[in-house]
C-alpha cells in the first residue's frame, strides 16, 4: 500500500490510520510544508502515490478559532488547494478530503442535517473562517468531480476525539480537555472542573478510531462517497460531562460553567443514513467506553 499517501500523518486520525493501514506514507509538517507549494510539488514527485488521504489541517477549540480567523481561514485553504491540485495534476486516482460537521449552516430548520445542507447558509460565527475554508475544500473536490470525471471524495466528520488529541484547555477538541481536566483536577485533589459557556450546546462525538477505521474500509473496498460521518449519540455539553465524570470514576467533582466564554453553535448534529447504507457493517465506539479508554491512557502516563 506504499501508492497511498496520507498526510497529517502524526494528527488525530493520522495515527489510528497508521495502525490500520502501516504501509501507507504518512507525512507530518515535518516531513513537507503544505502551504508552500515548491514544497507540495516535491512531496508528490518523491512518494507518486495512486491515492490520497488527506488529513492535514489547522484545528483548534472554538476559542483558538475566535483568537485566529486569519490563520485558520487561509493556511487551511492553501494546503488544501495545493495539495488538491497537484493530486490532479499527478494524476492521483482517488483523493479523500476530512472536513467537519462545522460547516454547515448554524441557521437550520431540520435536524439533524443532511448533506443537501451543506451551502443553504452561512456557517456559526465563531468558527467562520475555519468552516468556509473547509467547504472551499469541498466545492473544489466537487468542481475537479464535474469538469474532469475524477474520483475525489469528502467526508464530514462530527466533533472527534481519541488518545492522540491535543490535551489543552484552549486548543484542544472539548473531549480531549475536559478528560485532561478531570486527570487533572482528581490528581489535585480539588473539588470542581470549570467547562466553558453554559453547557447546553448539544454535540456528536465520534472516536478518531472509527473515523481511520471507515477511511481504510473505503480505501481497501475502494468504496469512495462523499458523506456525513457521526454516531447516533447526541448530547448536552452537560451531559458529555458527566457521562464522563462517571467513565473516569470522578463523580465525586462538581462542574463549574463559566458563562462568560461563548457556546459555539447551540446544535449541528448531523444526520448518517448514507453512511449507514452504504456500509452497513460499521458499528461505532460508544462515548462511555471511548472516554473510559483514553482516561485511563492518560493516568498512565502522569
Amino acid at each position: 500500500m506504499n501508492e497511498i499517501l496520507v498526510t497529517g500523518g502524526t494528527g488525530l486520525i493520522g495515527m489510528y490510520l497508521k495502525q490500520i493501514l502501516p504501509n501507507a506514507k504518512y507525512v507530518s509538517s515535518k516531513d513537507y510544508n503544505l502551504l508552500d507549494i515548491n514544497e507540495v510539488k516535491k512531496m508528490f514527485l518523491e512518494i507518486k502515490p495512486k491515492k490520497v488521504i488527506h488529513l492535514a489541517a489547522i484545528v483548534g477549540g472554538v476559542h483558538h478559532n475566535i483568537e485566529e480567523p486569519v490563520k485558520y481561514f487561509e493556511e487551511n485553504l492553501l494546503m488544501n488547494t495545493f495539495v488538491l491540485k497537484e493530486s490532479f495534476a499527478n494524476k492521483v486516482e482517488n483523493f479523500l478530503g476530512i472536513l467537519s460537521s462545522c460547516i454547515y449552516p448554524d441557521d437550520i430548520k431540520e435536524y439533524p442535517i443532511k448533506e443537501s445542507e451543506l451551502l443553504n447558509g452561512a456557517p456559526h460565527k465563531d468558527l467562520f473562517s475555519y468552516s468556509y475554508a473547509k467547504r472551499c475544500m469541498a466545492i473544489h473536490i466537487e468542481m475537479y468531480n464535474k469538469k474532469f470525471s475524477t474520483n475525489y471524495n469528502y467526508i464530514i466528520p462530527c466533533n472527534l476525539y481519541g488518545e492522540f488529541d491535543k490535551f489543552d484547555p484552549i486548543k484542544g477538541h472539548f473531549v480531549g480537555a475536559l478528560i485532561e481536566k478531570i486527570a487533572t483536577a482528581k490528581i489535585n485533589k480539588e473539588k470542581k472542573i470549570t467547562l466553558f459557556g453554559d453547557g447546553t450546546p448539544l454535540r456528536q462525538f465520534m472516536h478518531a478510531k472509527d473515523v481511520a477505521k471507515l477511511i481504510s474500509i473505503m480505501v481497501l473496498k475502494n468504496k469512495f462517497y462523499s458523506m456525513n460521518v457521526a454516531t447516533n449519540e447526541n448530547y448536552s455539553i452537560e451531559h458529555i460531562a458527566k457521562i464522563a465524570l462517571k467513565a473516569c470514576d470522578a463523580e465525586n467533582l462538581s462542574i463549574e460553567y463559566d458563562k462568560t466564554k461563548p457556546n459555539g453553535q447551540l446544535r449541528k448534529d448531523i444526520e448518517i443514513s448514507n453512511m449507514k447504507k452504504y456500509f452497513p457493517e460499521f458499528i461505532p465506539i460508544e462515548l462511555k467506553h471511548g472516554i473510559k479508554n483514553i482516561y485511563q491512557k492518560r493516568m498512565d502516563l502522569k
